[in-house]
């Protein structure tokens, strides 16, 4: 009886967490059309619209881990996939740390995206879209830096959780370039726009990411 109500309140906690996502996701998306509309946005390309998004759902991950990280007991033991609060404190430097580097790193996507979009719409952007490639680049070398003083404190099941996400990422890169970039060649279909190539790299690792943890049983309800 105990375990069949601990697993009815874990699934209504996954329920919950959706929920609140799906809310948080349609207010961003809305807010984010609003202002692709205020920016000339009927001239944006598709392609820019689809890495402003991307860049947008790493910055909503990173927001929400970073609020349940901050506040382990007040939000994160509920709205993160974690046993207890003290779970979150055990692994705050990590959490925080994948928090920050999503965070900014959405924020670089969708700034990419809007400098692009903004100069071949002759309208004004933050930054020039050289400025925003090299703000990219920049935090990739960051992101990379951290990866690796995160490995340091991984335990092994961390790790192989890791190599095995690498290999997931590596593999849908290379079935779209090969399906994608082969039906460019013959014609059956329109070639990647350079923006496409950015939008699928990040795409396939947050795609791998999920899939890695699922199949580790980590997206299971605690």
């Amino acid at each position: 009886m105990t375990t069949q109500a601990s697993k009815a309140a874990g699934w209504r906690k996954i329920a919950m967490q959706a929920a609140i996502g799906a809310a948080a996701g349609a207010g961003g998306m809305v807010a984010m059309l609003a202002f692709i509309e205020a920016q000339g946005g009927l001239d944006w390309a598709p392609s820019a619209i689809i890495l402003l998004g991307v860049g947008f759902i790493y910055a909503l991950m990173g927001l929400f881990v970073g609020l349940g990280t901050a506040a382990p007991r007040l939000f994160g033991q509920r709205m993160l996939n974690v046993a207890d609060a003290e779970e979150i404190v055990e692994e705050r430097a990590n959490m925080g740390a994948s928090a920050i580097s999503c965070l900014i790193l959405g924020a670089a996507l969708m700034l990419l995206a809007h400098a692009v979009a903004a100069d071949a719409a002759s309208t004004a952007a933050l930054v020039s879209p050289a400025v925003a490639f090299w703000i990219l680049l920049a935090v990739l070398v960051g992101f990379t830096a951290v990866s690796v003083w995160m490995w340091q404190s991984f335990d092994e099941l961390w790790r192989q959780m890791t190599m095995e996400i690498s290999a997931i990422t590596g593999n849908l890169l290379l079935l779209v370039a090969i399906i994608w970039g082969g039906a460019a060649a013959v014609g059956l279909a329109v070639g990647p726009h350079p923006l496409d190539l950015v939008s699928i790299a990040f795409g396939s690792l947050l795609l791998a990411c999920f899939a890695g943890a699922g199949w580790r049983g980590m997206m299971a309800p605690r």
